[in-house]
């Protein structure tokens, strides 16, 4: 008798990334196994063989039997799961998060997805409460390999998630010796938009590198009272950034709150928003059934 053929519905994601899971029932986690979806065979061997299995968030892959749907059942199959589901107390109908770690070399992870949930967060509060620009980048790095994306996809990810979620707050001063200076941009929120522009103005697009061969740039506030939530932060030259301040200066924006054209003393300039001219899909979550 043939195997009933996996299902597959879209949800949004409960996080900024694209993610798949496949819905785990009693008897299959009673022979201590996961059936795999045919869309997802492309990751997995044509034939029966071992394979190395991260499971949950651990640092040491496992080596587990796989099973390929070309063999006598009509599924592909990862065995040796029992302990795992007992230890981690999986049950009927949880959902387990599938990533594909290395192709070539046969590692994969598997994660039930709640747990998949709280680390990415946690990755991403430590983002955000990077103490400096190179704590910043590290986190970016550690997202990037979590998510098994690219730094360049990561980074325009949470910069995606710090548009929906962070408020607008008033922006607040820090105390230097007996002056009193306006809060410095956050460093994870300098570095995405470092990566993002690559140092370019959004303004008038000139760049410079540094003698350390990194761009130079400034960020404006455009109030200049208003915190740092991203649609009030644009990446500046100097130039442009000392017009803002000193210069006679229109603003035009777009019915969602994003700056997108500017005028110094009648000098007019388009503004370079890349969530405005890129195509953007929301988040989704693949549940294999």
């Amino acid at each position: 008798m043939r195997s009933k053929l996996l299902k597959m519905m879209k949800t949004r994601s409960k996080i900024n990334y694209n993610y798949q899971t496949v819905k785990i029932s009693q008897s299959r986690i009673d022979r201590g196994l996961i059936a795999l979806p045919r869309s997802l065979t492309r990751w997995f061997p044509d034939h029966n063989t071992t394979i190395r299995v991260y499971l949950g968030d651990s640092l040491i892959p496992e080596v587990k039997n796989y099973t390929s749907h070309t063999g006598s059942t009509n599924e592909s199959r990862i065995g040796g799961l029992v302990d795992w589901f007992d230890t981690n107390n999986i049950r009927d109908g949880d959902e387990i998060v599938i990533q594909l770690i290395d192709e070539q070399e046969r590692i994969y992870r598997l994660i039930a997805e709640n747990d998949f949930i709280i680390k990415t967060k946690e990755l991403q509060d430590g983002f955000d409460r990077s103490q400096d620009e190179d704590a910043a980048l590290e986190g970016v790095v550690r997202l990037a390999n979590w998510t098994e994306l690219d730094n360049s996809k990561v980074v325009l990810n949470e910069y995606r998630r710090l548009v929906d979620t962070m408020p607008v707050r008033r922006r607040g001063y820090v105390s230097r010796q007996s002056n009193r200076t306006r809060e410095r941009t956050p460093h994870n929120l300098r570095v995405l938009l470092g990566k993002i522009y690559q140092g370019h103005c959004q303004v008038c697009d000139f760049t410079f590198l540094k003698t350390d061969d990194t761009p130079y740039f400034e960020i404006h506030h455009i109030d200049r009272a208003e915190g740092h939530q991203p649609q009030n932060l644009i990446v500046v030259c100097a130039n442009c950034h000392r017009q803002f301040e000193f210069a006679n200066v229109d603003h035009t924006f777009n019915n969602e709150g994003w700056l997108i054209k500017v005028n110094f003393n009648q000098s007019f300039y388009d503004i370079n928003q890349v969530l405005l001219n890129s195509r953007i899909e929301d988040f989704m979550k693949q549940t294999h059934i």
